[in-house]
């Protein structure tokens, strides 16, 4: 074993409290910056997630400006699908009506989708609580979201009247429960089959068509090839749709990243008081060193080998607490229920290379952190450390 090798372990054993508590410090440092982003990534999972995967689409085709619908929309539908790389297309129709259940009554948005469709293009179909899910042969059927269904005191079975303008009421029966994740499904909207919205509120075209990409993060790219395929310049993405909520996580993640850089700068401190402390106390013990020998350049290493040492210990112990506290959270998500039972489940995730940076960050600052004490001990005067000793 090298000689600088031996003396910064055998340094590290004479001071063991101090050693423990700048490694439980760098372990936190560690810690806290991989359990909040991978909570800020659940976040995003959750609600940017669930609303792209059931509400917006990768991509989504919209009406041109003063336009309510989109012009021979069968014909676009069947353009979209037959383009590489789009899992699915689905087309919506949109309006509004007045729905009344036996104790209330309220205006709702009515979204008319085809199911046998929204099965490749969004994840609706697996949003089911409890009931059955539409059919493309259902006529006055209803599907309705958790918390709405609260709001209206309505279930599975029962029947309620919708009318639009001045029109008749028209009876329907809640075919299922749904529960997406979203306030715009959730709460403030209901669904029927396309056909039966089409017909219900008169329109003779869909509102919007809902793409889902093989790889939704070439949304831009399929952005532009649908504008060129279809001639119709309104498509956005799933970014553009969401940008708001995305901003909002965004925010998250700033103020998780500064957190985060608190963690990282007392890590640092901690080191450097440590190893500063070491030489000043032992500033006989360096000159006697130099006195028979020692080099500049050995006191160098002993001193950053210990700062490399502590640095190592507490970023693995914090990357193994850290993974641990993520995965047991991903075992057991956290679920939230903002209004009216409407539910988010928050999975914790974080990526290989989120874990690397946060180890390699608190690592070169345990490192930077040891550095200055280190170079102080190394220029140690001989004669003056040993009779200021």
């Amino acid at each position: 074993m090298n000689a600088w090798l031996f003396l910064a372990i055998k340094d590290m054993s004479k001071r063991r409290r101090e050693t423990l508590m700048v490694i439980v410090a760098i372990t936190i440092g560690v810690v806290g910056p991989l359990f909040s982003t991978a909570l800020n990534n659940g976040m995003q999972d959750a609600f940017v997630g669930n609303t792209v995967n059931v509400y917006t689409g990768h991509l989504q085709i919209q009406p041109n400006t003063g336009d309510s619908d989109i012009s021979k929309s069968e014909s676009v539908l069947s353009k979209v699908t037959g383009i590489k790389g789009i899992v699915g297309a689905a087309p919506r129709i949109t309006g509004g009506v007045d729905i009344e259940s036996r104790t209330e009554k309220m205006g709702i948005a009515i979204f008319g989708v085809k199911p046998s469709l929204e099965e490749k293009a969004s994840t609706l179909s697996k949003t089911l609580e409890r009931g059955e899910f539409l059919d493309d042969k259902d006529k006055y059927e209803l599907l309705v979201g958790t918390s709405f269904a609260e709001v209206m005191k309505i279930d599975v079975g029962d029947r309620v009247l919708l009318t639009y303008q001045d029109r008749k009421p028209v009876e329907f029966r809640i075919k299922g429960i749904i529960s997406t994740g979203t306030f715009e499904l959730d709460r403030y909207a209901i669904i029927a089959t396309f056909d039966t919205v089409k017909e219900f509120i008169e329109k003779k075209e869909a509102s919007n068509i809902v793409i889902r990409l093989e790889k939704p993060e070439e949304s831009a790219k399929y952005k532009l090839i649908l504008q060129k395929e279809t001639t119709l310049p309104n498509v956005k993405t799933w970014q553009e749709l969401s940008a708001g909520m995305a901003g909002m996580i965004e925010t998250f993640g700033v103020i998780s990243m500064m957190t985060s850089g608190v963690s990282v700068f007392v890590a640092a401190i901690a080191i450097s008081l440590i190893i500063y402390t070491t030489v000043r106390n032992k500033i006989r013990q360096i000159g006697v060193m130099k006195a028979i020998g020692a080099r500049g350049e050995l006191i160098l290493r002993i001193y950053l080998a210990e700062a490399l040492f502590i640095g190592i210990i507490g970023t693995s112990l914090g990357t193994i607490i850290g993974l641990f506290l993520i995965h047991g959270m991903q075992q057991n998500p956290l679920i939230m229920n903002p209004e009216y039972g409407m539910k988010l489940i928050i999975m914790p995730r974080i990526s290989i290379n989120s874990i690397l940076a946060a180890d390699l960050s608190i690592l070169l600052t345990c490192i930077i952190g040891g550095i200055y004490p280190a170079i102080i001990a190394a220029r140690t005067n001989i004669i003056k450390a040993i009779w200021s000793g």
